[in-house]
C-alpha cells in the first residue's frame, strides 16, 4: 500500500502535494510534543496554572443607571410654556473587593445625563474611594453629606430635581473634597464629614457636617447638623449652621408618613452692620399605594432664609403625584406642583415623566 502510494505521488498536484507536506510535518510536531509534555488537557491545566490571578476574585460590580425625562407645562404668572426637562438622569458604577474578614475597598463613580438639554454626559455626581471595616467605613472624594443621608433623603420621594423643594434651595446634596467616616451599629447609623479644599473646590466652600440616624422597623428618625463657611450675595463672609431633624414611618397597609424640618443660623461678617438672620426649611411626604401598580404622593413643603425686605425667597406650596408602575423597574407619573413665592409671580406646573432604572451586577 505504501508502495503504491509512493510511486503515484508524483502524479499529485503541486498543491495538494504541499498540503499533505505541511500535515505530516504538524502531525509530526504535535506527537513529539505530546511525548514530552503529556495530552492536550495537561498543556491546558499548564496554561491556567500559570495565568495571572483574577483581579475580579472576591469582587462585585454593578454598573447601574435611570433614565428620567419629564415634559412639563409651565404657568409663572406671566408666561406659558411647554419645556422638557431631566429629573436626575444618572449612570454609575461602583465596585468592591473584600481583601479580609470583613474589611473591603469600595470604588464609586456616578454621573448626569442631561436630557432636557444636548444629552451631556460627565458631570460627576459622585466620585470617591472607601475603604469598609468592622469599625466603619472611610470615604474620600465627591460623596453625600449626612444631612442628605440621615435627613432629607426621607421626603426626597418625589419625581422632581428640586425635591425636596424646601431642602433644594440651601442645602447640599454632594459635596466635592469631601473626607466621610460611616459607623452602623445596633440600629444607629453615625456619620461624620469634612470638606477639605483649601478655599478651591467647585463651591468654593468648606463644610463640616455630623449626624445620626435611628431605624427600627417601620420608623426612622434622623437627626444632622451642618457648620459652612459662605459667602452672601455681595461677597461677605460668613459661618452658617443648620440643624434638621426628620421623622418617618411606614404603616401595616403600606402608608408612607414623612416630616423634616431645619432651623438654619446665617451669621454673616459685615463689620457694623448686622448681617444675621434666621431662616427655616419644612419639607412634608405621603405616599400611598392604593393598588399594585398605582400609588398617590401628596407633599407641602415651606421655605424661609430669614431676609426681611422684599429681596426674600421665601415660598411655600405643595404638590400632588399620581405614579404607575407596570414593573419595579419602569414609572409613569402625573404630577401637580404649586410653588406660592412672597416677592416674586407664583410658579405652577403640570409634568408627565418617565423613568427607566437598571441595574447589572457581577459577582465573584
Amino acid at each position: 500500500m505504501v508502495n503504491c502510494c509512493c510511486r503515484n505521488i508524483e502524479k499529485l498536484p503541486m498543491k495538494t502535494l504541499k498540503t499533505l507536506i505541511a500535515v505530516t510535518i504538524s502531525l509530526c510536531s504535535y506527537n513529539a510534543y505530546a511525548d514530552d509534555n503529556g495530552d492536550l488537557e495537561t498543556r491546558i491545566a499548564k496554561l491556567e496554572n500559570n495565568a495571572s490571578p483574577s483581579q475580579f476574585k472576591n469582587s462585585q460590580v454593578s454598573l447601574y443607571g435611570s433614565i428620567r425625562p419629564t415634559l412639563s407645562y409651565l404657568d409663572n404668572g406671566q408666561e406659558n410654556s411647554w419645556d422638557v426637562r431631566d429629573a436626575l438622569s444618572r449612570v454609575g458604577i461602583m465596585a468592591s473587593t473584600e481583601f479580609a474578614d470583613g474589611w473591603s475597598a469600595i470604588a464609586h463613580g456616578e454621573w448626569s445625563v442631561d436630557i432636557a438639554n444636548s444629552g451631556n454626559f460627565g458631570k460627576a455626581r459622585q466620585a470617591y474611594a472607601a475603604i469598609a471595616s468592622p469599625y466603619g467605613q472611610v470615604g474620600i472624594g465627591k460623596q453625600r453629606p449626612a444631612q442628605y443621608t440621615l435627613v432629607a433623603e426621607y421626603v426626597d420621594i418625589f419625581n422632581h430635581g428640586n425635591s425636596p423643594y424646601a431642602y433644594d434651595y440651601d442645602n447640599p446634596f454632594f459635596v466635592d473634597n469631601f473626607v466621610t467616616y460611616k459607623l452602623v451599629t445596633g440600629g444607629f447609623t453615625w456619620m461624620a464629614g469634612a470638606q477639605v479644599d483649601g478655599d478651591s473646590g467647585e463651591s468654593g466652600t468648606d463644610i463640616v457636617n455630623v449626624g445620626v440616624g435611628y431605624d427600627l422597623q417601620r420608623l426612622h428618625i434622623g437627626l444632622g447638623y451642618i457648620s459652612q463657611n459662605t459667602l452672601d450675595s455681595n461677597d461677605i463672609e460668613g459661618d452658617n449652621q443648620t440643624l434638621g431633624g426628620v421623622v418617618a414611618y411606614t404603616f401595616s397597609n403600606d402608608l408612607y408618613l414623612a416630616a423634616s424640618y431645619q432651623e438654619k443660623q446665617y451669621n454673616y461678617d459685615a463689620g457694623s452692620m448686622n448681617k444675621d438672620r434666621s431662616g427655616s426649611t419644612l419639607d412634608t411626604a405621603l405616599a400611598y399605594p392604593f393598588s399594585d401598580d398605582y400609588t398617590v404622593k401628596l407633599g407641602y413643603f415651606m421655605f424661609k432664609d430669614g431676609i426681611d425686605d422684599n429681596t426674600s425667597a421665601d415660598y411655600n406650596g405643595f404638590n400632588t403625584t399620581l405614579e404607575w408602575n407596570p414593573v419595579a423597574n419602569v414609572r409613569v407619573h402625573l404630577e401637580y406642583l404649586d410653588k406660592n413665592f412672597d416677592n416674586r409671580e407664583d410658579d405652577r406646573a403640570v409634568t408627565i415623566g418617565f423613568k427607566y432604572d437598571f441595574n447589572l451586577t457581577w459577582r465573584d
